[in-house]
């Protein structure tokens, strides 16, 4: 008896230590990204002082902009009294990366994260500078770097003094003089960049710009809400009838960092109930591998109880074997967070790390895993307590006189108990299922334009400049169809922010240059007047073309009007045609206003995102001639940097964080089934021991082993069944909540319903079966005898 009781503990011992280090593991990666999302912009001093300037759009009500012009900023620079420092900052979460090296060396460029901004954003935010002086940042053609940008730039020695430039092979040689280092700021920050190069005097008078976020840093908020009330005169004038139409706010970052009800918003994004999602999925399966626990413990009692009780009677307190109890299960526990906390170091190194934003080192997470260790030990206690005390409540003499099994009352709780585990099983794989339905939804969906067998690659300024000369070259390669360019890519979050004032009505749109034949490249529609054409380039004013979400907001427009282009008032552009609406943003945001420009022959920039249809077969020799064109416009540019990939994929990584969103709830619902089926796995091993001479009279009395696996199937199926339509129900609740954040939303389809039913089914029929075929088979009279 004794051995068979070690058997039984060494099995239930294993099965609970996989089960409690996969959800001590899912526990520790989860809480990394909740970590990461929940304390956004508050992880430095004075985060509760530093705000950001939004502002409501008349034209559309409950949405508010950050885009300002920098004569308005600076304005504000004395405009409240209650701001230490008040800042022009064009932050983009991620966005602008370019090769940086030392100037005049043969070094290869550095990828670095890199914005502009005008000294006093270094009062804004709390920088430690480690070397270097600040005050040298007031003029123009200087930056400040990172320490550890610095490092990877300059090596070992000082930058101080030194000119950094963008790397003539993607770039176009630019150089900034760097005065000062500062120590890095957190990743889940605002402020999470590697180089600050100074804007000069850039846009400084011009009010048609609106490119620049405003972040203040405020003494105190006493008396500011007046100030903002009469913020509409100095944006419109004291005169204008639209002064007391804009509502104006300050957001705290970390606040801002979960809006959804903000336009041209390029700093990062979290999503609370995305958040909360983790959070409560963390949780569930670790309370999946609790309830395990606690089922093999009570289903091992029958094995223990004799031994316990016996100690009892020879002197044993009831305290002391509970204490004993708990003991070895936080022994357990431990091992198991030991063991987890060796899987989350392993995470750290493989593709799970790229689906969390934060860091997922040991070393970096030393809270988290005190936290974590904490857990355990609740945990061990939550989980020990109830078995310890249920296993020593019965009359030591009356268990030592004959045999004990558990009460039906005993084996009714236990399948509540895996039913509470197979319902959240149901739960996150219907979850799982539909983001991938909906992610699939928006990847395919038809943005308004024709993307099929579009190329997009990034040249540098110099072949940008002679991109008519590539588009010839590139044409000459039969796999190639047609070559357009524009100055930002097409779906993306980072357009050109253009604030235009027309008879003293605001104007407020995103504005994408692209080249005369951009419209009949993709496809689209003109609804009303003309498409570019060829003599547009020659145009030194420019010229427009809106779309109709533009159209709709701004009625007081028309097709033919002219007003403020790049060339500001004294040189106006036409709008020529209104072209049908296209998603120009991934499909988290609808349709907005947005204007293609043709900058004609006096442009601002060079226009350096190049799209080519190319034919399917041979992609990657045509890939090969691409580079190599732009290699003979200009032989110093790195080909390697340029992107080149089709357009369905840069579109599809849009879509990143709902893919993370995705595998994370996918590997969470794996594990939460693999630890359910290991509770299941157990309680059919305790349950054929419990009931070998029911088998075996069963068998002598003619059922044949199909017969008694379907008797133990049975059981569990119904549990299968009944978790199903329980959980049914709070899955669509929970979809429709998520999916309610989209404009672009899937249905729900009924096939990922009878999916989910048939995966756990086969899983319980298959390890149901496996595990009671053993003693379906065993010899009858054996098992009559040994009973």
């Amino acid at each position: 008896m004794r051995l068979k009781f070690n058997r039984h503990k060494t099995f239930s011992t294993v099965l609970n230590i996989i089960g409690l280090t996969l959800a001590f593991s899912v526990f520790l990666i989860l809480t990394v990204q909740v970590v990461y999302d929940t304390r956004y912009d508050l992880n430095y001093p004075d985060t509760d002082k530093i705000v950001r300037l939004e502002y409501s759009d008349p034209t559309s009500p409950g949405v508010y902009g950050v885009q300002l012009s920098r004569p308005f900023i600076e304005n504000l620079k004395t405009f409240f009294p209650q701001a230490e420092a008040v800042s022009c900052y064009w932050y983009y979460k991620n966005g602008n990366r370019s090769p940086f090296k030392e100037a005049n060396t043969e070094t290869p460029g550095i990828m670095l994260r890199y914005t502009q901004t005008d000294f006093d954003l270094l009062r804004v935010f709390p920088f430690e500078f480690i070397e270097g002086d600040t005050s040298g940042y007031r003029a123009p053609g200087t930056a400040v770097i990172s320490q550890k940008a610095a490092a990877k730039v300059f090596g070992s020695q000082s930058p101080v003094g030194k000119d950094i430039q963008f790397d003539t092979k993607s770039g176009d040689g630019s150089s900034w003089r760097i005065v000062a280092v500062y120590k890095d700021f957190p990743d889940n920050s605002s402020m999470d960049n590697d180089l600050l190069l100074n804007l000069g005097d850039y846009s400084m008078t011009n009010y048609s710009e609106w490119n620049y976020p405003c972040y203040m840093k405020m003494r105190t908020f006493e008396g500011v809400e007046p100030l903002l009330d009469s913020l509409g005169a100095v944006m419109f004038g004291e005169d204008s009838e639209f002064k007391d139409q804009v509502d104006f706010r300050l957001s705290h970052l970390h606040d801002a960092y979960y809006a959804r009800d903000v336009e041209g918003d390029n700093m990062a994004k979290g999503n609370r109930s995305t958040t909360m999602t983790l959070l409560t999925v963390s949780i569930l399966v670790l309370l999946i591998a609790i309830i395990n626990f606690v089922n093999f413990a009570m289903a091992s009692v029958p094995f223990s109880i004799k031994s316990i009780n016996t100690r009892r009677v020879i002197g044993s307190t009831r305290g002391q074997q509970i204490w004993a109890q708990l003991w070895r299960a936080l022994g357990l526990v431990l091992l198991a967070f030991a063991l987890s906390v060796g899987m989350m170091s392993l995470a750290a190194t493989s593709s799970i790390a790229s689906n969390i934003s934060g860091s997922l080192r040991v070393a970096d997470n030393l809270p988290i895993i005190l936290i974590g260790l904490g857990v355990a030990v609740v945990t061990a206690f939550i989980a020990g307590i109830f078995p310890a005390r249920y296993s020593t409540s019965f009359n030591p003499a009356m268990v030592l006189k004959g045999s004990f099994s558990l009460s039906a009352k005993g084996r009714k709780m236990r399948s509540v108990l895996v039913g509470f585990q197979y319902v959240i099983s149901f739960i996150l794989i219907l979850c799982s299922l539909f983001i991938t339905v909906q992610i699939k939804y928006m990847k395919d969906y038809d943005m308004g334009f024709d993307r099929e067998q579009t190329v997009e690659f990034f040249v540098n300024n110099k072949i940008g400049n002679s991109r008519e000369t590539l588009r010839q070259m590139l044409l000459e390669n039969p796999n190639i169809t047609d070559v357009t360019f524009a100055g930002n890519q097409v779906v993306s979050q980072g357009k050109m922010g253009w604030g235009r004032t027309y008879q003293g009505q605001r104007v407020q749109m995103d504005c994408l240059p692209v080249d005369p034949n951009f419209i009949s490249f993709f496809g689209m529609e003109i609804a009303e007047g003309r498409d570019f054409t060829e003599s547009d380039n020659l145009n030194p004013n420019g010229t427009f073309i809106v779309n109709q979400a533009f159209m709709a907001k701004y009625p007081f427009l028309r097709l033919g009007l002219k007003f403020s282009g790049h060339q500001g008032d004294d040189m106006p552009a036409e709008i020529v045609g209104i072209v049908k609406d296209f998603n120009f943003q991934p499909l988290q945001y609808s349709v907005a206003p947005i204007v293609l420009y043709n900058f004609g022959s006096e442009p601002w920039w060079p226009l350096t995102v190049g799209y080519a249809k190319v034919l399917p077969g041979n992609v990657q020799e045509t890939f090969k001639f691409i580079r190599e064109k732009c290699a003979e416009l200009d032989p110093t540019f790195d080909t390697s940097s340029m992107g080149l990939y089709f357009m369905d994929e840069g579109i599809g990584r849009l879509y990143q964080k709902e893919d993370n969103l995705n595998r994370l709830i996918t590997t969470a619902a794996l594990i939460s089934l693999l630890i359910s089926v290991i509770g299941i796995l157990g309680l059919v091993y305790f349950e054929t021991q419990f009931r070998r001479k029911e088998i075996a009279v069963r068998r002598v009395h003619g059922a044949s082993v199909g017969e008694i696996l379907a008797m133990l199937n049975r059981y569990y199926l119904i549990i299968t069944l009944v978790c199903f339509v329980v959980a049914v129900p709070v899955a669509i609740v929970i979809i429709r909540s998520w999916v309610s954040t989209f404009p672009y939303q899937s249905p729900v389809p009924v096939w990922i319903f009878l999916a989910a039913l048939l995966i756990i089914g086969l899983i319980t029929v298959v390890t149901v079966t496996l595990q009671s075929r053993r003693a379906a088979l065993r010899n009858p009279v054996d098992s009559i005898a040994n009973e």
